[in-house]
């Protein structure tokens, strides 16, 4: 009899589209897809909140994977904070797995779980609205009732381990991956490019970031390092891109950015389409990750992969992912974090190298290699 899984598609659906948990889903499914052609022991049960929003560049239906339409899906929300139990109640063979942390109640008989950090658990005195609590719910309740965790990074499984006691033996670490085609060194088009970089107002040398601009990512700390980089190596005359939506808890960074000596220095491009964000990273002078916390830290892997020499926090897993591939600094010393900057910036020997490392080092990270450890895992819960 072959083995179901039962794969929790809610993310699936085109509201999910462009977010890091949708871009999860999609990659593991058209590994497996390939991983397991002509495996007659292993079937997939693929749900979905409608057939007709499926959407799945170069998928191809064959059997052992079936799509099924869940129309409760369709309140995401609601179905990651409790009606998800409609569903595991059913299951009474195979095995579901879910994505992403979600509010189980009722357990079926194998249930595995994606957790990819804790950092609402982490950061909970953040987390204040009825929303945000059903929000932590989900993630004690997928680490109380999963038998089997899947997590991004040693880091995170330590923490799970050392702060909610997590059995270690049930938490296994898949890193992720990156899509090889869009972050690659060049060639770009020179005239296409400027364009690109002069509509967003980028019309010199630049320091990239890339990501949802709350807290944790420590915007306001590079900011000032940069301010005070400026104001110490006048003859230093570049950027600071920000680029990525401006999350909750943003006000502070505008409040910061009305001051005069960062007036069309620092750009804040907000969200930017695929071949845009590929321009963004093949034109910068260096990739800044200066966050407090993080799981796993992809714009820190795609930064790499680009051919960007890296500057990181010394914080949670960046280290991990990393590797030797970045100048390290603490993310609370502003002053720390500006000399690194102008290290990277006026050593071009020392940029040379660590673009040589990251490229070399990235390529130890793959969806193929993060669906085969998942896959093995799940074979044998």
């Amino acid at each position: 009899m072959a083995q179901t899984i039962v794969f929790d598609g809610c993310v699936l659906s085109k509201r999910f589209l462009g977010t890091g948990i949708h871009r999860y889903a999609c990659s593991l499914l058209r590994e497996f897809e390939k991983i397991t052609a002509g495996e007659a022991d292993l079937a997939f049960q693929i749900l979905v909140p409608s057939v007709a929003e499926w959407e799945l560049d170069g998928w191809t239906q064959r059997p052992g994977f079936d799509i099924a339409a869940q129309p409760l899906m369709r309140f995401n929300r609601a179905w990651m904070y409790g009606l998800v139990n409609s569903l595991t109640a059913r299951i009474r063979t195979g095995t579901l797995f879910i994505p992403l942390p979600v509010a189980i109640h009722l357990k079926p008989r194998r249930l595995a779980v994606t957790i990819h950090d804790i950092i609402p658990l982490v950061f909970a005195e953040q987390y204040r609205s009825l929303r945000q609590r059903f929000f932590l719910d989900a993630y004690t309740l997928s680490m109380r009732k999963a038998d089997l965790i899947f997590t991004d990074s040693q880091c995170s499984k330590a923490d799970m381990v050392s702060r909610f006691r997590v059995p270690p033996e049930k938490i296994v670490v898949a890193y992720l991956g990156f899509d090889s085609d869009l972050f690659k060194p060049g060639p770009v088009n020179p005239s296409e490019s400027q364009d690109i970089l002069r509509q967003r107002g980028i019309t010199k040398p630049y320091v990239l970031h890339v990501g949802r601009g709350d807290p944790r990512k420590n915007l306001v700390r590079l900011v000032r390092a940069y301010d005070l980089l400026i104001a110490r190596r006048k003859d230093l005359d570049f950027q600071l891109v920000l680029s990525g939506p401006l999350g909750w808890g943003y006000e502070p960074l505008l409040q910061l950015l009305t001051k005069p000596t960062l007036q069309g220095r620092v750009i804040l491009t907000g969200s930017v389409p695929d071949h845009e964000l590929k321009v963004l990273h093949i034109r910068a002078a260096c990739f800044a990750m200066p966050s407090l916390y993080e799981g796993f830290g992809l714009p820190s892997l795609e930064a790499m992969a680009s051919g960007i020499p890296l500057m990181s926090s010394n914080r949670s897993s960046l280290p991990e992912i990393a590797g030797d591939a970045a100048l390290y600094f603490d993310p609370e010393s502003v002053e720390e974090m500006s000399v690194v900057m102008e290290r990277l910036l006026t050593d071009s020997a020392i940029r040379e190298q660590l673009a040589a490392r990251g490229l070399e080092h990235a390529k130890q990270f793959s969806w193929e290699a993060c669906a085969r450890t998942t896959l093995a895992a799940l074979k044998a819960l």
